[in-house]
C-alpha cells in the first residue's frame, strides 16, 4: 500500500479531532444540568388538598409555568382525588400568587400541566 504525505498528515490530526469532539460532547451533556439547577432554584413546592405539587417556570415554553404532582403517596386508603386540572390551577395560585390562564392550560403525556399566568397589577 502506498501512503502519501496527505494521508499520514490526516492520521496525525485524528486524535486532536477526537479530543475536540469528546470535549464538545461533554459540554453539551453538562448544559442541561445547569438549566435544571436554575429551575430547581426557582421551583416551589406547595400542598393542594393533601397532594404535593412542584411549580416552576417552564424552560421548554418561555412565558409558561409548569406544575407537576409528586405521586409519592401511593397509599391504598387515601381520600379520592379531585380532578388534577383543578389541583394544578390551585397549585399555580399558591406558588406564584397569580391565576392560570385557562385558555392556555394544557397537560402533556407525563401529567405535567403548563399554563401562562395572569398576575394582578400592584
Amino acid at each position: 500500500m502506498i501512503t502519501s504525505p496527505l494521508s499520514s498528515n490526516l492520521s496525525s490530526k485524528q486524535p486532536a479531532k477526537l479530543t475536540a469532539a469528546l470535549c464538545l460532547l461533554l459540554t453539551c451533556a453538562l448544559m442541561p444540568m445547569a438549566t435544571a439547577a436554575k429551575e430547581a432554584e426557582a421551583a416551589k413546592q406547595v400542598t393542594v388538598l393533601g397532594r404535593t405539587w412542584v411549580v416552576a417556570p417552564a424552560a421548554e415554553a418561555p412565558g409558561f409555568y409548569h406544575a407537576t404532582r409528586l405521586n409519592v403517596e401511593l397509599l391504598p386508603e387515601r381520600p379520592p382525588a379531585v380532578l388534577s386540572a383543578r389541583q394544578a390551577v390551585r397549585a399555580f395560585r399558591h406558588a406564584t400568587g397569580c391565576s392560570a390562564n385557562l385558555d392556555t392550560l394544557y397537560r402533556d403525556i407525563t401529567g405535567t400541566y403548563f399554563a401562562s399566568l395572569i398576575c394582578p397589577r400592584k
